[in-house]
């Protein structure tokens, strides 16, 4: 019988055969490089959607945050702030403590809007070489330029008025019991953020000087030109932010397709 016996360990290869175990490892090694880079790109995708549905979370935050200040507590403050104008403008006898109910409660806000930056923060450093959708990118700089513009335009002018509001209520207001209101005041914020503050509230001491009627006329200038500020500029402006706002959520929400989710 024929007996086959094995290649002696001695036996030199064919050049085929070479070239098929180079091509074996060249594959092996190329098919892992497509699964590294595959698994990769996998990562990046969920990171980019985690992205985007955080910064959706985040201006839906902030559109509520717009919605209370536009609808809410503007009208609310502006309310009082024109009661505070008639106030001045009638007899003041006997309304000490309507006048400071009124004067305080309408000045008691500061409308500058700071944008909830968890995200973009984020995204600024090195998040934002995720996200590959044109559109949402374009929507996100958009918004954040309208940031830009409404606190540029609002808040230096805004923060002077209230400055100017503050230092001339001396002029007719008692400042000793005027910190005491304030004191009171911010402990009456509702949960919507508005403040209130009850005629019960206001101490006995707090009395009105009458005598400077020029000052009182200045001030309830004073008043009619920040009241005119509120309703058409900080308003207007929210208003402008919350569109916007709006819009971005949507195209975010179009371009990756988690509007139901």
């Amino acid at each position: 019988m024929e007996v086959h016996h094995p290649h002696h360990v001695t036996h030199k290869k064919k050049w085929g055969e070479y070239l098929l175990e180079f091509f074996m490892l060249f594959l092996a090694v190329f098919l892992g490089f497509i699964a590294e880079n595959i698994r990769e790109q996998s990562v990046e995708r969920h990171r980019e959607r985690e992205y985007i549905i955080s910064m959706i979370e985040d201006l839906k935050t902030d559109s509520a945050f717009l919605d209370i200040g536009i609808n809410k507590l503007i009208p609310y403050h502006l309310q009082w702030l024109d009661s505070t104008v008639h106030l001045f403008q009638s007899n003041l006898k006997g309304k000490d403590k309507q006048v400071y109910q009124a004067f305080m409660v309408g000045t008691a806000w500061t409308y500058n809007f700071h944008p909830t930056e968890r995200t973009l923060s984020q995204l600024h450093s090195g998040g934002f070489q995720l996200i590959r959708n044109k559109n949402s990118t374009n929507a996100i700089s958009e918004l954040e330029a309208q940031y830009q513009i409404f606190n540029f335009q609002n808040k230096s002018f805004t923060e002077e008025l209230q400055n100017d509001i503050d230092l001339s209520a001396w002029v007719f207001a008692d400042r000793v019991t005027t910190d005491q209101i304030n004191t009171t005041t911010f402990q009456h914020f509702t949960d919507s953020a508005l403040v209130e503050l009850k005629l019960s509230d206001i101490p006995e001491a707090a009395t009105i000087n009458v005598e400077n009627k020029e000052g009182i006329a200045s001030y309830t200038e004073k008043l009619r030109k920040y009241s005119f500020h509120v309703q058409y500029i900080v308003k207007g402006g929210q208003i402008l932010l919350l569109r916007q706002i709006t819009k971005t959520i949507n195209v975010l929400e179009k371009e990756y397709h988690i509007e139901n989710e």
